[in-house]
């Protein structure tokens, strides 16, 4: 089974998370992070492998959670 993976990043002045092709505002990093966990807990409920990765100010992703 493919894994959910949920982006959080900042651009501008706004963070978001990318999921599925849409992307999600959020006006903290601290929200937005806990927005994505929280969608990737739901997936990894409803038996799906799931994981949220953060970009770093070196533009390099970096796993902040997974469900494995």
């Amino acid at each position: 089974m493919a894994t959910a993976k949920y982006y959080v990043f900042n651009e501008i002045d706004r963070w978001k998370v990318r999921y599925d092709g849409k992307e999600y505002p959020y006006e903290s990093k601290v929200d937005a992070v806990t927005a994505a966990v929280k969608a990737a807990s739901g997936a990894a409920s409803n038996g799906f492998d799931a994981e949220v990765l953060v970009q770093g100010v070196d533009l390099k992703w970096r796993t902040e959670w997974a469900s494995e």
